[in-house]
């Protein structure tokens, strides 16, 4: 379960910060639109490129349900630009931590037999650098980030008309990214990633948006992994530009004694 649980938690500091509505009068009319056009309305309507680099960090609280409701554990995740993150979360008494530097991609995972950190592996690395935007995600400035941008069309979510996008980024992964054909909020996110050697199709969809320095940022996250649902994530706090040590998000050094040990191995 973890394993796949790892997955999931990888595309959730991308929905941290998002758009407030926005009524949109040539979407209403259901004017064509270019892809570049559905990227600035949809940078606008979060807030604008200002407010958003703007933000430099954020520190988020909240308690993630899982197994359909039949556990309940706290998180706490941190991010800080450019490319950091760190998430923690306390399973049956056990923390359970996923990071990424910008370089380096590491977890603590105490449910797969050892609370020691561990250096994740190349792919898995790649794939932490192409989620590395984890402020204002993948279509903001896709161009400098190195990301392509395709506009699939439109389709019927839930009874709302969404555009649907096809984001290849930088390092070759593909997701899907849906935004409101009216407010232009992203209401979905999908598309498959490896992880630990495994690859698992994953969805996302943020809700109950508040305002946070300007910008809209949801304070709810379901997410299914294969298709079953895996969690939904209850949001308490959100803070933003409070000073976080760049250390927290490093792999923490084996104490010297195990250093020495490992030598004379």
């Amino acid at each position: 379960m973890f394993r796949s649980f790892a997955v999931a938690l990888l595309s959730i500091p991308a929905f941290f910060m998002l758009p407030a509505a926005a009524q949109d009068t040539a979407a209403a009319k259901d004017v064509p639109l270019t892809v570049d056009q559905i990227v600035e309305k949809h940078t606008q309507a979060m807030g604008g490129i200002d407010k958003l680099k703007a933000i430099q960090s954020a520190t988020v609280t909240g308690k993630a349900s899982l197994m359909g409701g039949q556990m309940e554990a706290p998180i706490v995740m941190k991010i800080k630009r450019p490319a950091s993150m760190r998430m923690e979360m306390t399973v049956q008494g056990k923390s359970f931590i996923q990071a990424f530097d910008g370089t380096t991609s590491w977890m603590i995972n105490p449910f797969m037999g050892s609370s020691d950190p561990q250096k994740s592996n190349d792919e898995d690395t790649q794939q932490a650098k192409d989620d590395s935007d984890f402020i204002e995600g993948p279509l903001v400035d896709y161009k400098a980030k190195g990301n392509a941008v395709e506009l699939i069309g439109k389709e019927d979510l839930e009874g709302t008309p969404a555009y649907k996008l096809k984001v290849t980024k930088k390092g070759g992964s593909i997701e899907y990214q849906f935004l409101d054909a009216q407010t232009f909020l992203p209401m979905r996110s999908s598309g498959k990633r490896k992880q630990m050697g495994q690859e698992a199709e994953f969805e996302s969809n943020p809700g109950n948006y508040k305002p946070v320095n300007g910008v809209m940022m949801p304070y709810s996250l379901s997410q299914k992994v294969n298709g079953n649902a895996m969690l939904d994530l209850t949001i308490d706090k959100i803070e933003v530009n409070t000073p976080i040590d760049d250390s927290v998000f490093a792999l923490p050094e084996k104490p010297k004694e195990e250093k020495k040990d490992a030598a004379k191995q």
